[in-house]
């Protein structure tokens, strides 16, 4: 058993086990190994995510800088992607995703009367 060092008191850390599949063992390894911990750090990080740990490096973010900054703007895209598609069309009183449902539409009228099912 190994002593940590806490506020001033020794405590002693204890062995505690888990229960899991060969296969989410190899998976909770692999991710410990990948996050540069050992197996046992890596599971009490898991289960304190979001509280305070004892140590002063606080909560790993899921995405790195550049993930979450690539992430921004992919939504930022999609966000103006939606308010072209949802805008007036200039001098009318349609919007881009407006006219698109009509092409739709018309599209699937116009196959349904070349499919020559007598109507």
């Amino acid at each position: 058993m190994t002593a940590i060092e806490g506020g001033g008191k020794r405590e002693i850390a204890r062995i505690r086990s888990i229960y899991c599949s060969p296969g989410n063992r190899a998976l909770i390894g692999r991710r410990a190994k990948e996050a540069g911990m050992s197996f046992s750090r890596f599971m009490v990080l898991c289960a304190l995510h979001g509280a305070e740990a004892d140590d002063d490096e606080g909560p790993r973010l899921v995405l790195s800088e550049d993930e979450q900054r690539i992430l921004y703007e992919r939504v930022a895209l999609l966000d103006r992607c939606n308010e072209a598609l949802l805008s007036r069309l200039p001098g009318t009183e349609i919007s881009a995703l407006g006219a698109l449902a009509f092409l739709i539409r018309e599209a699937r009228a116009g196959s349904d009367d070349e499919s020559g099912d007598g109507s």
